[in-house]
């Protein structure tokens, strides 16, 4: 008992020497701070049985009530706010409060602010599920997820140590015990009793404190002040020693924490063995100690503050690194996650919340990965073979967002190990390739309705053939009628049957050589009308007007078949064109002054096209042709020009009132020679539609129509839409 009460009474003096000492190193660092009768100060809420909030509402717990009595003797007001730790130890750095009741006293903080002399020092406990059975020191936490309260002593100790590789933080204890109890983590390093009472409060029965202690996380609690407030901290540590030598202390310890044996002794016995037995004793010691002291204290502060310097810029540049590192990660434009083995979240970025449409606002640790597989068996197979292989690049992955919506991403991972090769966690990036891999379903299909178009131009191809074979022994027919040329003919004929290709340059020879008799027959003709028109007759001069007539007609149709053929042959030079300018002009370029005066003509706004525009031009010169033809003998006289977007394409129409036709023969309308209408009551050579179709054609585009006999038809063709 006595030699106890000679190491209490030594401790004492000595504190009481470093706080002689503390106190003259803040009068040297006095900042102007103005003290008044009333302060500020915050308390956590649930800190139990040091600092929580009562079933009032209002702050309660030992430190508070210790806080208020040394202000109280002191005589200071105080005021109490309720606040979350990270928050309230911020609002003291900056000075929107006075003070704090229960902090305590680390490296890290001693930068901030002021600290009374501690008041109780605790040591901290191992918080766990019950069952654990591979957690026995603080070495076993090593590759274990710990869970801290954000800012707390606790998460600096973990931090400094290095405990383990994977620390996570909440708000509030509360917060960390809960997850806890839930699975999420493997353990809490915190103060034991403090646990004990949230765990009691919160009712969580599968939680228990393990057995062994921590000496490194030794916690001495003071009251704290901003830094540089001397005068404050100088009033708080005079109220604490007024609390503590009126027993004030002791009553306050009493009433939350019950009578204890041996472990303290009551301050008013030791002052009675102080004054009896040991004074002179003491004086004596103190007097070699304090010149003792003051030296080492002054060496060792020199050695301290080194160190504290060096760990200081150590400390900024593993927060600079860290910074940057976190920086990256959350602005990759790739999602970013790190999960256990088992698929809970540890960590993610912005582009994660982004991709799965999660809460921004929310933290998301803890989730289960496996949810948003769209099948939780094929996470399975990817976490056996990253296993196996330890990395995994390009992998698909079937996914689904918070809503269901099923989407595609391409993940690249890797599996995280401790320095014994025990895997720990998975890390990795992912990008949302949904609309890659619908681009190239697309595209599949694409090819699929292309073989398929190819089939089907091949059998138009086909068909067209066949009808060029009709058209070629019409042509032979009628070629054989002309005497002078049918040796001639009958050699085209025989190319013509070797290839299709040939019929084009047939049609091209036969074309031109077919003009020169057939201006011969006219000027010939005319020259019969001109030098013996007296001796010829009536009778003669119809038969040389029926010659003359029939060679223009086979002129004509001579230089429609030459059109025909030129177009397969020509080069074409695709420009954007005015297809409503292109309509007027031909309108009126080819009606007559009767025909403008006779027909209502309306062209509506049309977009532009690229193509030829020569080319274009000749189908806008047989379409209202024709419409103008069919028409003239309808009480309706009027044409009616038009365009849509369709898909791809835009489609242009002309539309009149005229004889019409029948639909069932729609197929001839557009081949060579087909006509529905006999020459006498619709002169043509049926050449004409045929130009259309092959202009349209080469230029990757359809032409049909519609049409009723007696109420008109509508012509329609349709060229590539330009691309806006």
């Amino acid at each position: 008992m006595n030699l106890s009460c000679f190491k209490i009474l030594i401790i004492l003096f000595l504190i009481l020497s470093l706080t002689v000492l503390s106190a003259s190193e803040i009068e040297s660092q006095k900042t102007e701070f103005t003290l008044s009768d009333t302060i500020h100060i915050a308390s956590e809420p649930d800190y139990p049985p040091y600092c929580f909030v009562n079933e009032t509402g209002e702050a309660a717990g030992f430190s508070i009530d210790l806080f208020k009595a040394a202000a109280a003797a002191v005589d200071l007001d105080v005021k109490i706010k309720i606040g979350i730790w990270s928050r309230i130890k911020q609002d003291l750095a900056k000075g929107r409060i006075d003070a704090l009741p229960l902090v305590g006293r680390t490296p890290e903080r001693e930068e901030f602010y002021h600290f009374t002399m501690p008041y109780i020092s605790l040591h901290g406990a191992v918080f766990v599920r019950k069952g654990t059975k591979d957690i026995h020191s603080l070495a076993d936490l090593k590759h274990k997820s710990i869970v801290v309260m954000e800012g707390d002593n606790a998460e600096e100790f973990v931090r400094r140590e290095k405990i383990s590789d994977e620390i996570v933080t909440t708000k509030t204890f509360e917060e960390a015990f809960i997850a806890l109890a839930n699975g999420h983590h493997d353990a809490i390093i915190t103060q034991r009793i403090m646990g004990l009472n949230l765990l009691e409060e919160l009712k969580i029965k599968n939680v228990e404190a393990l057995d062994f202690h921590i000496p490194q996380f030794r916690q001495d609690f003071c009251f704290a002040v901003q830094k540089g407030n001397a005068q404050l901290i100088s009033r708080l540590n005079e109220g604490l020693s007024i609390i503590i030598a009126d027993d004030t202390f002791e009553q306050i310890r009493n009433n939350w924490f019950g009578h204890t044996l041996k472990e303290h002794i009551a301050f008013k016995d030791v002052l009675r063995y102080l004054l009896i037995i040991l004074i002179p004793f003491i004086i004596i010691i103190a007097v070699g100690a304090i010149i003792l002291l003051r030296k080492e204290v002054k060496r060792q502060t020199e050695g301290l503050n080194k160190e504290i310097d060096e760990h200081k810029r150590t400390l900024k540049a593993l927060q600079a690194s860290e910074q940057k590192y976190r920086s990256m990660v959350v602005n990759l434009m790739e999602g970013f996650y790190s999960v256990t083995l088992d698929g809970r979240l540890l960590d993610y970025n912005l582009e994660f919340v982004k991709i799965f449409d999660l809460d921004p606002d929310k933290d998301h640790t803890g989730s289960n990965l496996p949810d948003f597989w769209q099948d939780p068996a094929d996470r399975k197979i990817y976490v056996q073979e990253l296993l196996e292989h330890g990395v995994i690049k390009n992998y698909e992955v079937n996914a689904q967002k918070t809503d269901g919506t099923r989407i595609v991403v391409m993940v690249n991972s890797r599996l995280v190990k401790a320095k014994s090769g025990q895997p720990v966690r998975i890390e990795g990036s992912f990008l949302d390739i949904t609309k890659r891999k619908q681009a190239v379903e697309e595209l599949q299909k694409l090819k699929d309705d292309l073989e398929e178009l190819v089939a089907r131009r091949t059998a138009e191809l086909e068909e067209k053939v066949q009808k060029l074979d009709k058209s070629e022994k019409a042509m032979l027919y009628m070629v054989e009628d002309l005497n002078s040329l049918t040796g001639e003919l009958k050699e085209e004929r025989q190319k013509l049957l070797i290839s299709n290709q040939e019929l084009e340059a047939f049609t091209y020879s036969v074309s031109h050589d077919l003009r020169a008799p057939l201006r011969a027959v006219d000027g010939f003709s005319k020259f019969l009308l001109e030098d013996y028109a007296t001796k010829l007759g009536e009778e003669g001069k119809r038969y040389i007007d029926v010659i003359r007539a029939n060679a223009l007609k086979m002129d004509k149709l001579i230089t429609d078949l030459l059109s025909l053929s030129r177009i397969s042959r020509a080069n074409m030079n695709l420009t954007q064109v005015d297809m409503k300018e292109i309509a007027k002009s031909i309108y009126h370029e080819i009606a007559s002054e009767e025909e403008k005066k006779a027909f209502q003509i309306s062209i509506a706004e049309m977009p532009p096209a690229i193509c030829d525009n020569t080319l274009i031009k000749q189908v806008w010169q047989n379409l209202i042709s024709n419409a103008l033809k069919y028409s003239s003998k309808s009480e309706v006289k009027q044409i009616v020009i038009s365009a849509l977007e369709e898909d791809d394409f835009v489609v242009f129409s002309i539309k009149d009132y005229g004889v019409g036709f029948n639909n069932i023969y729609m197929d001839k309308l557009f081949g060579v020679f087909q006509r529905l209408h006999s020459e006498n009551e619709f002169p043509g050579t049926g050449v004409g539609l045929a130009i259309v179709k092959r202009i349209i054609q080469r230029h990757g585009g359809k032409v049909w129509a519609k049409g009723n006999i007696g109420k008109g038809a509508k012509f329609y063709f349709s060229l590539l839409r330009i691309e806006k």
